[in-house]
């Protein structure tokens, strides 16, 4: 499933105050900063008719700022742009605008934002910044006679989804919660319900339209500056704003079948037993698993996924069921644009709702070790029989690894780890209110139950880039190779010298 980062893309305008930066004055005194009302006069009248500037004072502003991450992660913003074409995005930060209305070196930060889903704390260093909206820059078009289509930088899951569906079409860049962005987890390299068909969602991207931080718009692609092209699949929160981006579509495949079972947790270690005996005997089952830990209070649901007759699933299926599940129930003929609703991620469902806080824990491994998920299991039980707690759940996810692993490493950014471990787990935890004893305690408990998976588990740790809580190393999210990571860095230098775009798993972070 997919909770994370959507679109949070970071710019900043430029300007001087003697010799010290707007931007250090902001650092130094959150309270001191620019003025919205200036912001709106000025720039309002350079966008588009389909664009609009709310400031704190606008009846709508509450609904545009609050994030699932709020009040614990919350950047700050003296104003919020609607944008409705790529134009407007490049105007807000453009020189142009900048030359008009500031000098050199101000530093107002933007963050880019479609699904507002983003967790990680760095995100809290934005201060004083603008908003920039993707909202109104939603669509889906599928080009005729071509299998691919082109998503604006605007859409959610769901809408693409369901856009795509009308046309007997899908495409892999969509995980399991239809809430977020499309575009913000395929950034990150982005897990796929059809990643074990077709890759990960990054590795499903054709070109894209950026905004760079100079306020120019380019394209991207294998023929286009395609140094950024291979940057931007699974760190491209680091260069850019996507205003638009073309990816591969497929056929719909038949209905999807869902197998939903649920244990008491005294068949806890039997169950990642059994699931680590299938995974070993059926090399890529094509399916995909999700499930979790929840307080029912006794019962622990998993979600079996997969399209068409599948005679791997039924496998799978009767070897879960020998462990005698509490409760155990089929539906059949599911169209694919209604997997979300079956699986219980729909966006009027609980993984989607606001201002409750959400905060994740993961860790990426290449199998189960029964006995560190007893141990993470009990610290999870302790924390849940806390109310202010009790809706917290514990993710448990194995995508498809067929085309995911055949991709070859350097094909893109994304982290050769991720390709390798697909078992995805991570806690997640919803609390109410600003109580810092509360934050306190989901930290505390959310890095006991993360230390205890990991030690049941070999080689060195990772984090899906899309979960990370941003405390990670950048070889933690963005793997291992240095290689690699230089290469990230020496394009960082190119593209974005002066950091405009590092409020979401920065490669550079912020002083």
């Amino acid at each position: 499933m997919k909770l994370s980062q959507d679109l949070v893309l970071a710019i900043a305008v430029l300007g001087t105050v003697s010799h010290v930066s707007w931007a250090q004055i902001l650092r130094r005194n959150p309270m001191c900063c620019a003025d919205g009302n200036h912001i709106k006069a000025e720039l309002g009248p350079l966008l588009s008719k389909g664009a609009s500037v709310s400031l704190s004072s606008s009846p709508e502003w509450e609904d545009l700022v609050e994030r699932a991450t709020s009040p614990r992660v919350e950047p700050s913003f003296v104003a919020s742009i609607e944008a409705a074409t790529e134009e407007d995005v490049q105007m807000t930060s453009s020189t142009r605008y900048i030359q008009v209305k500031y000098a050199n070196e101000h530093g107002i930060p933007f963050l880019a934002v479609t699904g507002t889903h983003g967790w990680p704390t760095t995100l809290n260093e934005l201060n004083c910044g603008i908003q920039i909206n993707m909202r109104r820059m939603n669509s889906t078009q599928l080009h005729g006679g071509a299998d691919t289509a082109t998503i604006g930088g605007g859409t959610r899951q769901y809408e693409a989804v369901r856009a795509l569906y009308e046309q007997g079409r899908k495409a892999a860049v969509t995980g399991l919660c239809e809430c977020v962005s499309v575009i913000g987890p395929l950034l990150g390299g982005g897990h796929s319900m059809l990643q074990g068909r077709h890759g990960f969602a990054a590795d499903n991207l054709v070109s894209a339209r950026v905004v760079l931080a100079d306020g120019s718009a380019i394209t991207v692609s294998e023929t286009q500056h395609a140094d950024l092209f291979w940057a931007i699949r699974g760190a491209g929160h680091n260069f850019g704003v996507v205003t638009s981006f073309e990816v591969e579509v497929h056929d719909v495949a038949p209905k999807w079948t869902m197998v939903a079972l649920a244990f008491t947790h005294d068949r806890l270690e039997d169950f990642f037993r059994t699931w680590n005996r299938l995974e070993a005997e059926y090399e890529d089952p094509a399916l995909v698993l999700n499930g979790i830990f929840v307080r029912v209070p006794d019962l622990d649901p998993g979600h079996l996924f997969y399209d068409g007759e599948n005679s791997v699933a039924d496998a799978y299926a009767a070897a879960f069921r020998a462990l005698g599940p509490a409760a155990d129930s089929v539906v059949t003929d599911i169209e694919y644009k209604d997997l979300y609703v079956a699986g219980g991620f729909s966006k009027d469902g609980p993984v989607c709702r606001k201002n409750e806080n959400i905060l994740g824990y993961p860790v990426s491994l290449d199998g189960w070790n029964a006995t560190a998920m007893r141990a993470g299991f009990e610290i999870y039980a302790e924390l849940t029989a806390d109310p202010r707690f009790a809706t917290s759940i514990w993710l448990l996810e194995s995508y498809g690894r067929g085309k995911a692993r055949e991709i070859p490493p350097d094909t893109n950014a994304v982290a050769p780890e991720e390709r390798a471990l697909h078992v995805l787990i991570s806690p997640i935890m919803w609390w109410q209110g600003a109580d810092p004893a509360d934050a306190e305690k989901a930290y505390a408990y959310g890095e006991r139950m993360q230390e205890a998976v990991r030690r049941g588990s070999s080689g060195p740790s990772h984090s899906y880039v899309n979960y990370a809580t941003g405390e990670e190393s950048l070889p933690e999210v963005y793997g291992r190779d240095r290689a690699r990571i230089r290469r990230l860095l020496e394009l960082k230098a190119v593209y974005d010298p002066e950091n405009r775009f590092g409020y979401y798993a920065p490669l550079s972070r912020r002083t």
